[in-house]
């Protein structure tokens, strides 16, 4: 499922619904017949077919709900941990800013190594499927520059401590983003749900109605439904790959409006 993400979301979606609803009213027709030829539903009780059918499906509808539920906290929380890694970054350039000079120069220049590591280097890697390792060296380069530092007064030693604590939070920010960047639909759970939708959807071939028609419309709603469903988990699975995944604007409004903006030395 990782290629989809390579390509735009007005094409998976419709592809997907489109394969969906297209095999399972060709297979309608084709067991229909082979159904039909034999005699079976002549021995089909609805009643009880609709029973097993009510059951088995519900299984299979709690399954890809909770699935889909699951896939889009995935995304909510890797959103949520791109937002607060940023507002780290912003609260550390902040902090380095009280620093005297020369250290606060060279700590100014390591925040924003860091977030142009970010942006140029992490994100689209990211977006490749790849878990980045490229801003480890700005971190380790900030770190450095962090520990040349003597404190020469209370104060100072004061700022330290609160600059280093927030360094601290940054280093466990990025380490929440490089786990959600890694994180997504096991394959053991795509396959309950692909061959889940495969049973449900020959499950409706059982039933025995009269018209071709209002049977090939029933089948295609449960179909297009399942298909829905599958397409939601598919886009959210994995909520940093590919052009639509989600982007580094809010290390871009740090860099630009804070980083940049700052006319101090």
């Amino acid at each position: 499922m990782s290629s989809i993400h390579d390509l735009p979301r007005w094409l998976v979606g419709p592809a997907i619904l489109t394969f969906f609803v297209g095999s399972a009213v060709v297979g309608l027709f084709v067991t229909r017949r082979w159904i039909k030829r034999r005699g079976f539903h002549e021995l089909v009780d609805n009643n009880v077919v609709g029973w097993l059918f009510s059951a088995t499906f519900s299984i299979y509808a709690i399954t890809i709900g909770l699935t889909a539920v699951a896939s889009w906290s995935n995304a909510v929380s890797a959103s949520n941990v791109t937002s607060a890694e940023a507002a780290e970054v912003a609260a550390l350039y902040r902090a380095v800013s009280t620093y005297p000079q020369p250290a606060r120069g060279a700590l100014k220049a390591g925040v924003r190594g860091y977030l142009a590591a970010v942006i140029d280097m992490a994100w689209p890697a990211q977006r490749r499927g790849e878990v980045p390792h490229g801003p480890n060296v700005a971190l380790t380069t900030l770190q450095q520059s962090f520990s040349s530092f003597e404190p020469a007064t209370d104060g100072q030693r004061i700022l330290h401590a609160e600059a280093l604590h927030v360094f601290a939070h940054l280093v466990e920010a990025r380490r929440r983003r490089l786990v959600a960047a890694d994180n997504g639909v096991p394959g053991a759970l795509w396959c309950v749900v692909l061959v889940g939708a495969v049973l449900a959807i020959c499950g409706s071939y059982v039933f025995s109605i009269e018209s071709v028609a209002t049977h090939a419309v029933m089948t295609a709603l449960l179909s297009a439904m399942i298909a829905l469903l599958v397409f939601f988990i598919a886009v959210t699975d994995r909520p940093f790959r590919g052009a639509a995944g989600i982007p580094p604007s809010a290390y871009e409004l740090v860099l630009h409006t804070l980083v940049d903006g700052d006319s101090t030395p």
